[in-house]
């Protein structure tokens, strides 16, 4: 499977005994490229999908810790050497997979079954950092193999797919100049 420049998907080793399982989830010694500032536990029921959505500051970590994740993924970074690159990946619980997601590589989950998901982030959620797009936009490239998933307000109204690149672009070279 080939991904984005940037992005991960690391297999976790699960130790058991008698009494259950344990899991080491995250490790700073795996040069993860993620310093994570605030974890999160999101709980979905069957046929949710969350995004598309992309980010200019932070990166995500995560991990499905029950049920099934469709993560999806789009390059959307025009220097990258996998500029429009998409593709989904699927982390199941049961085997306990992590996946690192860099600034620029839109992406959506989609929860065929229901499921719970833990996640890191790099930087603290700022609107400003959160820039969406429909999640069946062809732009995108995306074969979710789903239809009519369960979505919020903000992602049932979101934008296109270049609108979404747009904003991306803009709001990275407004940082980039105020950094300068």
């Amino acid at each position: 499977m080939r991904l984005p420049i940037g992005c991960d998907v690391r297999d976790l080793t699960t130790h058991n005994d008698d009494r259950g399982n344990l899991t080491e989830i995250f490790r700073q010694e795996w040069k993860s490229g993620i310093e994570p500032v605030q974890w999160n536990f999101v709980r979905s029921q069957p046929n949710v999908l969350r995004g598309v959505h992309v980010h200019v500051i932070h990166s995500d970590y995560l991990v499905c810790l029950e049920g099934t994740l469709v993560l999806a993924l789009s390059d959307v970074r025009p220097e990258s050497p996998t500029h429009g690159l998409a593709t989904t990946v699927t982390l199941k619980g049961s085997k306990m997979q992590a996946a690192l997601i860099p600034p620029g590589v839109a992406h959506g989950f989609h929860f065929p079954e229901a499921s719970s998901l833990c996640y890191s982030v790099s930087h603290y959620w700022n609107t400003v950092d959160e820039i969406g797009c429909r999640w069946d936009d062809p732009d995108l490239g995306l074969d979710w193999q789903v239809r009519d998933p369960a979505l919020s307000p903000r992602d049932t109204t979101a934008g296109s797919a270049a609108e979404m690149t747009r904003q991306y672009l803009t709001v990275r070279e407004q940082l980039r100049a105020s950094r300068d």
